[in-house]
């Protein structure tokens, strides 16, 4: 009997321990039912960040490239060749409650009216539970005009995910999109076929502490312009994070 137990014993999982392949861990496995492969990436996530240098990290830096098991069961069309990857870690001066209210209760064209033209955003479940926890996943689509300044107005389609998940001492959330068709500019004939972005967010008492990371390529009537839209992702970041503290500040 007792050989038989530990037969039917499940061994816990085993998240990698390098950031780059925690990032593409915790990316493929956001959408999973069961939640403990998604705890065990956050766990080592958070003790990576809490034992490493992140001053590189704060200013932006490159990652490698998602697998192809990650991305295929998502909508769309995805092609990961010529793909750029980057990341950053941002603070915020409210709790991951504060940020999950502002981040899925309101426009982001109301956040920020400098960035965003348009933002027509649609859930199909979660919407009205998530912030409190009542449940712990909303999904939808959501469709965009951003300004990209000299490169004029882009558009995309994207799917959204939210996710809370409960770690040992306290609660994370998780923001997951991709383009679900490629993104098109106005200027120069830029094109996005593809893009990923996960959030990671941890409490951190009455802070938040967030990772941000995404896969891009963008081409031009130039040429290839992956590296230059990684750029823009990241002064993007930046931006949008000093925006969404400002607002919440002034709002709630």
């Amino acid at each position: 009997m007792f050989f038989l137990l530990i037969l039917g014993c499940k061994p816990p999982p085993q998240a990698p321990a390098d950031y780059e392949q925690l990032l593409d861990y915790i990316f493929a496995h956001s959408g999973d039912e069961d939640d403990a492969e998604l705890v065990a990436g956050l766990i080592n996530l958070q003790t990576w960040i809490d034992e490493s240098d992140t001053t590189e990290l704060v200013e932006g830096n490159s990652i490698s490239v998602l697998s192809e098991s990650s991305v295929e069961t998502l909508e769309g069309d995805h092609k990961l060749e010529g793909l750029k990857g980057v990341s950053l870690l941002t603070d915020s001066s409210y709790n991951s409650t504060v940020l999950m209210e502002s981040l899925t209760q309101y426009s982001f064209k109301e956040i920020m009216p400098d960035v965003y033209l348009t933002y027509d955003r649609d859930f199909d479940q979660g919407k009205n539970c998530i912030v409190e926890r009542d449940c712990l996943l909303a999904t939808g689509s959501v469709f965009t005009v951003a300004d990209w300044g000299i490169l004029g107005e882009v558009t995309a389609q994207r799917n959204i995910e939210f996710r809370w998940v409960e770690l040992e001492d306290d609660w994370a959330f998780i923001q997951r999109w991709w383009l679900t068709e490629p993104s098109t500019g106005t200027k120069l004939d830029l094109r996005i076929d593809n893009q990923y972005y996960i959030g990671i967010n941890y409490t951190q008492g009455s802070a938040t502490q967030r990772i941000h990371a995404s896969w891009i390529n963008m081409t031009l009537s130039t040429g290839d312009a992956t590296d230059s839209a990684a750029q823009q992702v990241i002064r993007g970041w930046k931006n949008d994070a000093e925006s969404l503290d400002l607002w919440i500040e002034e709002n709630l």
